[in-house]
């Protein structure tokens, strides 16, 4: 005993001093002469787990649970070892088996329903995430996991209440910080905006909370900060990712030889291959890419997948699901595909796993679509864009090159609306002398600066109301609050039934006159649906890409009339739209005389034009 008291001693020296393998070394003379003691394996495991190396920490932790099948600790340990391996199924049975030892245990509850989350379900993570908040109130690592699984499940006003109840008595963390300013505008209050958005580009971040700096990266496109504000958080979000560890080993530290004849390699990653908005968006993009030339790659960073999911595989050369696979192991397969461009078609955006990037698992990557902005990432090469989606100087102010395509950034989607809409004029009750402006938006494009502009027209316009489609009926009381809050009363306002399919949302505009587009962050999606059903959009253009993509389009298209380049103008254009039926009538003309022949509505040109930008790409030498 006496001995092995003597190299315990000697394994706790070692391990203190930094000295691992030694410690090991002593450890495993213990385990020799003592092989039960199950603390002797998780101490041989957490040393094993220090230096990267899972298989034998899982071995060490496996035995500890194997001499004290009770002890807690151990069984919280493996689960751990296992999750960060990506073996999710694993870590999942794990932490069961911790649940059944201590079910008022708030890291084996809360760490289940991180896995379950981790795996696509979040509905089984819900009552385990609850019974950890509920155990802990002021946990903040219980608090913010309930957080992400009520959003996953779309009960964002669950969420919200849940953050107020928190941040009443929660000491500031960088979690609540980022929470306050991502839930900031669900909450009518304009003081609350400023103190969140102030605290989130002030708080000092560690390395290993990237994914908040994300979070405000994101929303930060939606708030009226200058380009130099943007590009430090940029910077901030690229360093603190450098930090980490991997970031400096690349996958593919090279591009590849082809051999005369043999095709480009382009890999897709993405979340919404599927029955999405953008899934929908880039189906024909995808299936037009000149198969002599280009073979395709898809990843899909999504559990769900539906009728359009089955249409990618059909097209794809390969398609990969890694929505269980750990963010390492991801970047690994995609480097195994040898591409030679990965598009990344997330940034930001909900369901984007950016660290995968930064393992820079091709040679070449650049983003795309996704959301208005840039990842900010070093190992991300480039952002796609186009002449008029960036100003001249645009790559002073972010970490990607732009890499513009020859059309349009966003390539406009025809949809044949439906001749039954679920709402009419009539069934609304708008008069015939009644103008109506629309804005089938999300409520965090809804700015200050932005309402404030939209009161001051309504103001000119006694005549005039605006109209909006909440994706589902329970929002529209959040779109009141916040349009009440910068005085716009429910009056003014129609709530349109959230839609029922595609033809639906293209048919809800004929309820419409004229768009009015948001600032900072512009329409995508939503202009380029209002042009394919004839509507003139009034777009105040500026310097950041989420200020241009409306631009771009009604640049692309001929038909820019409707720019404003100021915010009086904004007003003064909208204005002139709802009083001058004959140059309202024009505008919609012409955009119905000149979108077949303007290449938006192309999916084939948009191919050829992302298959230029690749070539150029691969021609020009490595970044540094």
């Amino acid at each position: 005993m006496s001995d092995v008291n003597a190299l315990l001693a000697e394994a706790a020296g070692h391990a203190a001093a930094g000295r691992v393998d030694a410690a090991l070394a002593s450890y495993r003379a213990v385990l020799d002469a003592a092989p039960e003691l199950a603390e002797i394996h998780y101490n041989v495991g957490a040393l094993h787990h220090a230096k990267g190396d899972a298989a034998a920490a899982e071995r060490s932790f496996t035995e500890a649970l194997r001499y004290r099948p009770q002890w807690l600790p151990a069984a919280l340990a493996l689960a751990h070892v296992l999750f960060g391996a990506g073996r999710y199924a694993d870590a999942q049975r794990a932490l069961e088996y911790a649940v059944e030892l201590a079910p008022d245990s708030v890291e084996a509850r809360g760490n289940l329903g991180v896995v379950l989350q981790r795996r696509g379900r979040a509905d089984l993570a819900l009552p385990h995430l609850q019974h950890a908040r509920a155990l802990a109130p002021l946990d903040t690592h219980a608090w913010f996991a309930l957080r992400g699984n009520l959003l996953a499940l779309g009960r964002f006003d669950e969420a919200v209440e849940d953050f107020l109840r928190f941040e009443s008595s929660a000491s500031l963390s960088a979690e609540l910080v980022v929470t306050g300013f991502a839930f900031a505008r669900a909450i009518p209050d304009r003081a609350y905006e400023q103190k969140y958005l102030a605290l989130a580009l002030d708080w000092r971040y560690r390395a290993d909370q990237t994914e908040l700096v994300a979070i405000v990266l994101s929303r930060l496109q939606y708030f009226d900060a200058p380009r130099e504000t943007l590009a430090r958080m940029y910077r901030l979000y690229d360093r603190l990712q450098q930090e980490n560890p991997g970031a400096d080993a690349p996958l593919a530290t090279r591009r590849r030889l082809r051999i005369a004849g043999e095709k480009i390699r382009i890999g897709y990653l993405s979340a919404d291959l599927r029955a999405h908005v953008m899934g929908r968006l880039l189906r024909d993009v995808l299936a037009a890419h000149d198969r002599s030339m280009f073979s395709l790659h898809l990843y899909s960073l999504s559990g769900e997948e539906d009728a359009l999911t089955a249409e990618f595989r059909t097209l794809a050369d390969s398609f990969s699901a890694l929505a269980d696979v750990d963010d390492h192991s991801a970047a690994r397969l995609i480097a195994a595909g040898e591409l030679d461009v990965l598009v990344d078609l997330m940034g930001h955006s909900a369901g984007s796993r950016p660290d995968i990037l930064r393992w820079k698992p091709a040679p070449v990557i650049a983003t795309h679509l996704g959301y208005h902005g840039c990842i900010g990432l070093s190992q991300v090469d480039y952002k796609i864009t186009d002449e008029y989606a960036d100003v001249a100087d645009a790559a002073s102010y972010q970490v990607e090159t732009p890499l513009p395509l020859a059309g349009c950034v966003l390539p406009v989607r025809r949809v044949e609306p439906a001749v039954e809409a679920s709402t009419s004029r009539a069934a609304l009750g708008i008069r015939d002398d009644e103008i109506v402006f629309g804005a089938f938006v999300a409520l965090i494009k809804l700015s200050p600066r932005c309402l404030a502009l939209w009161r001051e027209i309504l103001a000119r316009l006694p005549f005039a109301r605006i109209a909006f489609s909440p994706l589902a009926a329970h929002e529209a009381p959040r779109y009141l609050r916040r349009l009440g809050e910068f005085g716009i009363g429910a009056e003014r306002v129609l709530m349109l039934p959230p839609p029922r399919d595609d033809a639906d949302a293209r048919a809800r505009y004929r309820v419409i006159d004229v768009v009015l587009d948001t600032m900072p962050y512009s329409g995508g999606d939503t202009t380029a649906a209002a042009l394919d059903m004839r509507v003139p959009v009034v777009t105040r253009v500026g310097e950041r890409h989420a200020e241009r993509v409306t631009y771009s389009l009604l640049a692309h298209l001929g038909v820019a009339d409707t720019v404003a380049h100021s915010d009086d103008d904004y007003v003064a254009l909208a204005c002139r739209l709802a009083q001058d039926a004959v140059w309202r009538a024009g505008i919609a003309e012409a955009i119905a005389a000149r979108l077949p022949a303007s290449g938006l509505a192309d999916p084939a040109a948009h191919a050829r034009s992302l298959e230029a930008a690749y070539l150029r790409a691969l021609g020009a030498p490595p970044k540094a």
